[in-house]
């Protein structure tokens, strides 16, 4: 795209909001004073600015660009009575597409999501691994999630398990919570889910964790504040950190055992596929290379919880064998 397509595409998304024109007029009066939190481009201060700057952050404004984000950490266990444990690394991506909602200001954002488990020595993925707490070698089931569906909106819905759910009149203003530290702009944003498991424990005695799950997410975004007021940007390049908690993962067979996983990973997002680490791009050619591409359209999303359900079958109870344990 040339400099004055992106600029027509980015017009055309802030034409969409409500209150476009105060955005502008913000802008105006920041011009001569450089890149600030009040413009030129985006108030920061209106919902509307922060919904554009999340979109631009998270996707890229054309719907005809994937856009792609990574992570890159380790996964640690917690059981109470215990110190935590590092248990194996984890690395991953997604691939992002943002369709514009008609006749309102905000984007459907369509996701592609892959992670691969990895040896926290040498950085190999692994597809068997030995659980300490069991004393067990366990199938390792990698990340595939084909289709995450989530909006942006100037406000804020609720999140369910890949799809936003609760009613707009019950939603609050968008506004996160910025920090400028010389020319970087920072900000976080926090997620806490409980919902029904889709895996019974009275079918899926050694994977399922209950009849209802928690999950939390944090993330954090570092981004250039020159970039973010830049009008030829369509696309907003960061990087950051995610926090998910979340009960064992099936395939770790630990059923009910009180405790939980932990992922503390590394982030970032990418224009392009050239700008992302080589490492998590190669394993996605080798193993996924239809996630390389957004999703098109809307389909329906799948837990990766229902999806185990769906291509698994529930695990017959460990051996007895007097094994040292752990």
């Amino acid at each position: 795209m040339t400099v004055a397509t992106r600029r027509a595409v980015l017009a055309g998304s802030l034409a969409a909001a409500v209150a476009s024109a105060p955005l502008r007029a913000a802008g105006q009066a920041t011009m001569a004073s450089g890149p600030s939190l009040a413009g030129p481009l985006l108030d920061l201060s209106k919902p509307e600015g922060n919904a554009l700057a999340l979109a631009r952050i998270q996707g890229h404004l054309d719907p005809k660009v994937t856009s792609y984000s990574w992570y890159a950490g380790r996964v640690s266990g917690f059981r109470p009575g215990e110190a935590g444990r590092d248990l194996m690394g984890i690395i991953g991506m997604g691939a992002v597409r943002l369709l514009p909602i008609e006749g309102a200001m905000g984007w459907t954002m369509l996701r592609k999501e892959l992670g691969f488990f990895t040896d926290l020595a040498s950085g190999a993925v692994i597809d068997r691994w030995h659980n300490p707490y069991l004393d067990e070698d366990v199938e390792v089931v990698h990340l595939a999630n084909p289709a995450i569906n989530s909006a942006i909106k100037p406000f804020v819905l609720q999140q369910g398990l890949y799809e936003t759910t609760g009613k707009p009149a019950e939603a609050k203003p968008l506004m996160l919570p910025w920090r400028q530290v010389g020319d970087r702009l920072m900000t976080e944003m926090h997620a806490h889910l409980r919902a029904k498991n889709p895996l019974d424990p009275a079918i899926w005695p050694r994977e399922s964790s209950g009849a209802e799950i928690s999950i939390s997410d944090s993330n954090s975004f570092n981004v250039s504040l020159a970039d973010l007021q830049n009008p030829a940007l369509l696309k907003v390049e960061s990087i950051g950190h995610w926090t998910h908690s979340r009960p064992w993962q099936p395939w770790m067979l630990m059923g009910q055992t009180e405790g939980y996983i932990q992922y503390d990973c590394f982030t970032g997002s990418s224009a392009s596929l050239a700008n992302m680490p080589a490492e998590i791009v190669k394993l996605a050619r080798e193993r996924f290379p239809d996630f390389l591409v957004a999703p098109t359209e809307i389909s329906k999303a799948e837990s990766s919880l229902a999806r185990y359900m769906r291509t698994r079958k529930p695990q017959p109870a460990k051996p007895q064998t007097g094994g040292r344990g752990a």
